[in-house]
């Protein structure tokens, strides 16, 4: 288990906007949308990724290649002083794009991309940024009061909250309603180099690819505000896993992985003694019909190989980093990864 699991919470405050540019009077539902229009969950937490990968491309064949780029990514073609791009941009919650004339001369058939002379290789910066980020559909906080006890509207007036909304219990017999445990409120993405480039054919090559992947976490309601009274605890897993890539440089670091989670944290945190599995036990039979032995009914004898070894994917499941975190306005998580053609 990771040393940062003696520090189970890794604290995480936001730098504060202000606020200023803020109309005089704001309405927050939880679960809602920010001022941006893009949606988070019930404990006021919106998600984005943002991806920034370097890709050195060739083309082997003794003609001309037109590569066509999926549109939501930015694309920089790192020839000509950077004059082929396209750069995202997201206004009112609709993503827009600049294209350069340099790229729209070269496009083909109405499709965004480049081309690729005979024999060239080149290095294209594919990009989700920040503010065109990709925006995670991240899971509600299923608590154990069943969404009563909770605040589900909050008023604030330049900045200040005014009033709030609060779902109330009117059974007298429960006066509490248990704890709050980090759950996680992400899914993993798998990702490929098959998949990332899927048929390019057999003349245009990835050689190697570097990148960096940023996951944006934000308290809405705290964030866009002055007071700063929410607090929310809960836990996210690696955002995007490079099957065939190297992972490393993850900052922060992660708190654990996704089996220690399983199988230590919860039930620790929750207070609770962790069920233990009674192995069952098969009944011996006796059978006077044969025994199994390492020869043939022939007589000729036979060599017994061991059983055979899988080997699993580093990144099978419970290997994957886990981060608990405890989140007052915006938090963010980076690693690395690069891949090569080998």
């Amino acid at each position: 288990m990771k040393k940062a699991l003696s520090i189970f919470l890794i604290l995480i405050l936001g730098i504060v906007l202000s606020s200023s540019g803020m109309v005089s009077a704001s309405y927050y539902t939880v679960p809602g949308t920010s001022p941006e229009g893009l949606p988070y969950n019930n404990i006021g937490i919106l998600g984005e990724i943002m991806i920034d990968l370097n890709v050195t491309l060739i083309n082997t064949a003794p003609y001309p290649k037109f590569v066509v780029v999926n549109p939501r990514y930015d694309f920089i073609v790192h020839r000509n002083n950077d004059s082929e791009r396209l750069i995202n941009y997201r206004v009112g919650g609709v993503l827009k794009g600049n294209i350069t004339i340099e790229s729209l001369k070269h496009s083909l058939n109405y499709l965004i991309g480049f081309w690729l002379d005979p024999y060239e290789s080149v290095v294209v910066t594919f990009r989700i940024n920040s503010n065109a980020s990709y925006v995670l559909n991240l899971e509600d906080y299923n608590g154990p009061c069943k969404g009563i006890n909770k605040i589900t509207s909050l008023t604030y007036e330049n900045g200040t909250l005014q009033s709030l909304e609060i779902i109330r219990n009117d059974e007298l017999d429960k006066i509490v309603c248990s704890g709050v445990y980090p759950q996680i409120i992400n899914k993993p993405m798998f990702l490929s180099f098959r998949s990332m480039f899927p048929l390019l054919g057999r003349d245009v090559k990835v050689l190697k690819y570097r990148g960096k992947v940023t996951m944006r976490l934000t308290n809405v309601p705290n964030y866009y505000n002055k007071d700063k009274f929410f607090r929310s605890i809960f836990a996210v897993v690696q955002p995007i896993v490079f099957l065939d890539g190297q992972t490393y440089n993850y900052t922060p670091m992660y708190t654990m992985t996704y089996d220690e989670y399983l199988s230590t944290f919860v039930w620790s945190y929750v207070g609770l003694e962790k069920p233990h599995l009674k192995k069952s036990e098969a009944p011996v039979v006796e059978s006077t019909l044969f025994r199994l032995t390492p020869t043939l009914i022939s007589g000729v004898s036979i060599t017994q190989r061991a059983s055979p070894e899988v080997e699993n994917n580093k990144f099978a499941g419970l290997k994957l980093p886990v981060w608990i975190i405890l989140l007052g306005d915006r938090a963010e998580i980076s690693y690395f990864v690069r891949w090569d053609s080998g």
